[in-house]
C-alpha cells in the first residue's frame, strides 16, 4: 500500500511507489566515477602499451638488421686468402654475426640455410652446442614463422613483420645473407643462408598483465573505499535531513519548537538555521494571529452589545422620549465606531497580504502639498467640534511621493484622531522635506505617551488608558512601511506626544515613468 493512503496530510508525497536512499545516490555517483576512470585508465593503457611494443620491436629489430649489415658489409671488403678457407671465413662471419652483442641485445637471430630439396631448411644456428631448449626454441619459432609465410616465394622482406606463436606475438624480419668465394677464385661459389631476427613480446605483454592486473586491484580498492566514504559522507546528511524532516512537520502540526544539536554540511546548517528562524516568525505570527481574532472578537463584540440593547429597549419601550433620543445617538455613535473599526481591521489586512506578496496596493504620483492640505481640510471639523486648535505649517513645494491616496489619508487621520483624544487645546501639524525624504509631523499638548507603553505602541491592540480598540496605530505603521517609510513615536520635552512619518519622495517624470513600465 501506498504510504500516502495512510497520510491524508500528504497526498503527492510519494508520487513514485519507490525511491533510492541517500547512500545509494552517493554510492552509485562514486562508483560510477571510480568505474569510468578505471576503464578509462585500462584502455589508455593498453593503447599505449600496445603502440609502445610495436614501436619499440620494429626499432629493436631494425637496430639489429643494420648491426647485421655492418658486419656483413666489414666483412665481404676484407675477404682474401690470407683469412683461410672460404669454410673458415664463412663460419667466421657468421659467428661473429650471432655472438655481437649489439645484435644479442637488441633482438633473437635464428641462422638457417634454405636447403628445400633435402629437409627445407637446416638450422646453423644456435649449433648444437647450445642447450636443448635454446635451440628447440628457435627451431619452433622459424618452423612457425616459415609456415605462416608459405604463400611468399622469397624468405626476403622489407618489412617487419608479425605472427602469433603459441599465442605470443613475434615480430621478425628476414636477412638474406649470399657468400661467393674471394677474388682469385677460378670459380666463385655462392651460398645462400638467411637469418631470422625476431623479438618475442611475450615478456612486454606479461608486463602488461602485471599493470592491469595491478589497475583492476587499484579499482577494487577504490571501489571499497568509495563505499566506506559514501556511508561516511550519506549517513549523517541521511541524520541531518531527517532532523530538519521531523522539524517540518513538527511545525506544519503547530509545534515551533527549534530544532537543536548539530548538522552536517554548511547548506544543511544554513537551512535548519533559516527554518528555526521561520518557526520562530511562524509562531509569532501564529500568536498574533490569536490575539488578533481574540481582541477583534472583543471589539466587534462591545459595540454589537450596546447597539443590541439600546435597539430592544427602544423595541419594548423601556425608555421615554429623552431617553430614546440618547439611545439613538448611542447605536449611531456605535455603529460609526463599528464602521471605523471594520474598515481598519480590512485595511491592516490588506497591509498583511500586501508585504506576503498577495496583494498589490496600487500606487499614484501624489503631490505632497496639496496631499497635506487635503487631510486638513478633512480632519478640521473634528478639531472644531471638540473645541481645539490645528495649527499647520505645511512646506512641501513641488514634492511628490508614489503612494495610495486612501492609504496615506487614513494613516494621517488615525494620527489626527489619537492626537485630538489626547490633547488638551492645540495640534500641530507640519510638513516638510528632509534629504530624500517628506517628513509627517503630528503632535500634541497633552500627557503624553506612558513609557511602559512605547515599546508596544504600535502593535496591535495596544491601547492606553484612553484607548479605544488599538488597531489605528498598528495600521498607520503597516501603511508607512507599505510606502517604504517609517513611523516613530516619542514625547516633547515640554509635555505632549509627537509623531514623525517619513516618506521617500520620488522625482515625478522620472518615476512615473518606471511605475508605467512595470504596470503598476
Amino acid at each position: 500500500m501506498n504510504r500516502a493512503s495512510n497520510n491524508p496530510d500528504n497526498e503527492q508525497y510519494d508520487s513514485r511507489p519507490f525511491r533510492l536512499p541517500m547512500f545509494v545516490h552517493i554510492y552509485i555517483s562514486l562508483l560510477a566515477v571510480t568505474l569510468i576512470t578505471g576503464a578509462f585508465i585500462w584502455l589508455s593503457s593498453s593503447f599505449i602499451m600496445q603502440n609502445y611494443i610495436a614501436s619499440e620491436c620494429n626499432h629493436r629489430i631494425n637496430n639489429a638488421v643494420n648491426s647485421c649489415q655492418s658486419f656483413a658489409e666489414a666483412f665481404r671488403n676484407s675477404l682474401s686468402p690470407e683469412f683461410g678457407t672460404e669454410e673458415q671465413i664463412r663460419t667466421n662471419l657468421l659467428n661473429s654475426i650471432v655472438s655481437s652483442s649489439d645484435l644479442s641485445n637488441e633482438a633473437s637471430i635464428v641462422l638457417f640455410e634454405d636447403d628445400i630439396s633435402e629437409t627445407g631448411y637446416n638450422v646453423l644456428w644456435p649449433t648444437a652446442t647450445y642447450s636443448v631448449s635454446s635451440r628447440n626454441r628457435a627451431e619452433k619459432y622459424l618452423s612457425t614463422i616459415i609456415e605462416n609465410m608459405a604463400t611468399n616465394k622469397s624468405m626476403t622482406s622489407n618489412d617487419i613483420r608479425s605472427t602469433l606463436v603459441d599465442g605470443n606475438l613475434v615480430y621478425y624480419k628476414f636477412i638474406n645473407v649470399e657468400y661467393s668465394s674471394y677474388e682469385g677464385a677460378d670459380e666463385p661459389e655462392y651460398d645462400q643462408y638467411y637469418l631470422l631476427v625476431y623479438i618475442d613480446t611475450s615478456s612486454y605483454y606479461d608486463f602488461t598483465t602485471a599493470i592491469n592486473v595491478a589497475i583492476f586491484r587499484a579499482i577494487t580498492i577504490a571501489v571499497l573505499v568509495s563505499t566506506v566514504i559514501s556511508i561516511l559522507l550519506a549517513f549523517p546528511l541521511f541524520f541531518s535531513t531527517r532532523k530538519l524532516s521531523k522539524f517540518a512537520f513538527r511545525v506544519g502540526k503547530g509545534d515551533f519548537t527549534p530544532v537543536k544539536g548539530h548538522i552536517m554540511s554548511s547548506e544543511l546548517s544554513n537551512l535548519g538555521y533559516n527554518m528555526n528562524k521561520m518557526a520562530k516568525k511562524l509562531e509569532q505570527s501564529d500568536i498574533e494571529q490569536k490575539t488578533f481574532f481574540q481582541n477583534a472578537s472583543h471589539e466587534l463584540r462591545t459595540p454589537l452589545m450596546s447597539i443590541q440593547g439600546y435597539a430592544e429597549g427602544i423595541k419594548y419601550d423601556i425608555f421615554n422620549e429623552e431617553e430614546k433620543k440618547g439611545a439613538v445617538d448611542v447605536i449611531i455613535s456605535e455603529t460609526t465606531r463599528l464602521t471605523n473599526l471594520v474598515e481598519n481591521l480590512l485595511s491592516i489586512s490588506k497591509m498583511d497580504m500586501s508585504r506576503s506578496g498577495n496583494y498589490t496596493v496600487k500606487k499614484t504620483i501624489l503631490n505632497v502639498q496639496e496631499l497635506s492640505e487635503d487631510v486638513v481640510a478633512r480632519v478640521r471639523g473634528n478639531f472644531l467640534f471638540d473645541n481645539k486648535e490645528l495649527v499647520t505649517d505645511i512646506r512641501a513645494e513641488n514634492s511628490y511621493i508614489c503612494a495610495n491616496e486612501n492609504d496615506i489619508f487614513r494613516m494621517l487621520e488615525n494620527i489626527f484622531s489619537n492626537c485630538n483624544r489626547y490633547a488638551s487645546k492645540q495640534v500641530d501639524f507640519s510638513v516638510f522635506k528632509v534629504k530624500d525624504s517628506i517628513n509627517f509631523v503630528i503632535s500634541d499638548d497633552g500627557p503624553g505617551i506612558d513609557r511602559e507603553l512605547l515599546p508596544t505602541l504600535f502593535d496591535r491592540f495596544a491601547k492606553g488608558n484612553d484607548g479605544k480598540h488599538g488597531i489605528g496605530l498598528a495600521l498607520a505603521k503597516a501603511i508607512a512601511e507599505e510606502h517604504d517609510g517609517y513611523i516613530t513615536a516619542d514625547n516633547k520635552l515640554q509635555g505632549g506626544a509627537v509623531f514623525v512619518i517619513s516618506i521617500p519622495i520620488i522625482k515625478p517624470k522620472v518615476q512615473l515613468s518606471q511605475i508605467n513600465n512595470r504596470g503598476e
